[in-house]
């Protein structure tokens, strides 16, 4: 017997002894049960639920549609029944791993019934559906897993329609953009903004792909993010949404790195037939700054930078949007040295590192034989990081009062 089971087995006898009250014993037992960290049974419950839809999809043909439905049927209530049962007994993570498995397996479900009675979808009805599913039961049982397993079914879905149909499902993006939102901003937890920043990222760039729109969209969807951080009141959601958007906002760079040439080369009226993209820009760069005036925010300024159009000024751009990566990184890092914040030290060392190699990539690969690109791109990131691995550990020294 478990301590959270002989808990709740004493506690009713404290609580008939009028020890305790019933909101006090279970308040204990939610202590209890937050510490209960074993991933691995969700872990396993991915990889069954994978396994048992590869299995069943690969053996279709060969199996009748009544035995069909009652291999679906029979799982779905198995696990279920199973998964509930296990929570009800106290044994709260892997009855949550069979549950998972059962939601994954109405997903299946939808689809091979659809394949078995040939019906033809040309949209996201059935990631819609299950979705709900599985937000319905993160309503039952709050849980991190049902949690995610929700984004990742409704953000797979936006994907495979813009990969599939060119389309773009509104309802689903409503699901991921408000309902899974309500729920990130009710719970307050790190990993919550984490997971919903970066749905919203691809809610929104499977967007641009079912509209056929430029890249450079993207960085309208992180300057979005980015203005959402310096508006919402959470702390814990003010730092994920901005680490995103600058993440996001870099990429968009080394993107422009890369395939600058051939954006100014085939879009050379830019500036005429994308009027809206600056709009929009200039207004949520305008009203972000003002938010950060009225609210007297001190976050830093620079970050604005990230966001400019330098593709307007032609091929050298990229030129300039490599040396914007660079001059970004080691602002951070010095920063970060001058106010002794280890995280903003990290944060700086990493984009330089990546901002190193992306320079590297660009500047040497026409230039070195492949097998001396790699060599040499090797031992300069490992003489970059252990330069700055050195300075890091110097700094933690001297913060610590010389004691190592």
């Amino acid at each position: 017997m478990n301590e959270r089971k002989w808990l709740k087995k004493e506690g009713s006898k404290w609580m008939e002894k009028g020890l305790i009250e019933r909101e006090q014993l279970d308040s204990i037992l939610s202590l209890y049960e937050k510490k209960n960290n074993n991933l691995l049974p969700i872990l396993a419950s991915i990889l069954i639920g994978l396994g048992v839809l590869t299995f069943v999809a690969s053996n279709w043909s060969n199996i009748s549609d009544v035995f069909r439905l009652a291999i679906i049927c029979g799982a779905l209530i198995g696990f279920q029944f199973t998964g509930f049962h296990l929570v009800k007994k106290g044994s709260r993570t892997l009855g949550i791993a069979l549950i998972g498995i059962g939601v994954i397996t109405f997903g299946a479900g939808i689809f091979l019934t659809a394949q078995m009675y040939h019906i033809v979808s040309y949209n996201a009805t059935a990631f819609i559906l299950w979705m709900l599913v599985a937000l319905l039961f993160y309503a039952m049982l709050p849980n991190k897993y049902f949690y995610l397993l929700s984004l990742v079914i409704g953000t797979a879905g936006l994907i495979y329609s813009a990969m599939s149909f060119q389309g773009f499902s509104f309802l689903l993006a409503f699901l991921i953009i408000f309902a899974a939102g309500y729920v990130t901003f009710k719970e307050e937890h790190p990993l919550f903004f984490y997971f919903y920043s970066i749905a919203y990222a691809i809610t929104s760039i499977t967007l641009l792909v079912a509209y056929d729109l430029t890249y450079i969209w993207m960085t309208i969807i992180f300057l979005l993010l980015y203005g959402i951080s310096e508006w919402i009141r959470s702390e814990k959601g003010q730092l994920a949404f901005k680490n995103i958007s600058i993440l996001g906002s870099l990429a968009v760079i080394f993107i422009h790195v890369f395939f600058l040439k051939e954006l100014v080369h085939y879009e050379e009226d830019i500036l005429s037939s994308d009027l809206v993209y600056f709009i929009m820009l200039i207004g949520l760069g305008a009203l972000t700054g003002w938010n950060k005036i009225r609210r007297n925010i001190q976050s830093n300024w620079l970050d604005f930078t990230l966001f400019l159009p330098l593709f307007l000024i032609g091929d050298v751009g990229g030129i300039l949007y490599l040396l914007l990566a660079f001059s970004y990184s080691l602002f951070i890092l010095i920063q970060g040295y001058q106010l002794e914040e280890s995280d903003r030290i990290n944060r700086g060392t990493f984009l330089f590192l990546i901002s190193t190699l992306v320079a590297y990539i660009q500047l040497a690969w026409d230039f070195l034989p492949k097998s001396m690109f790699f060599l040499a791109g090797g031992v300069l990131l490992f003489i970059l990081s252990w330069l700055l691995e050195r300075r890091r550990r110097k700094w933690v020294h001297k913060t610590k009062g010389g004691q190592s």
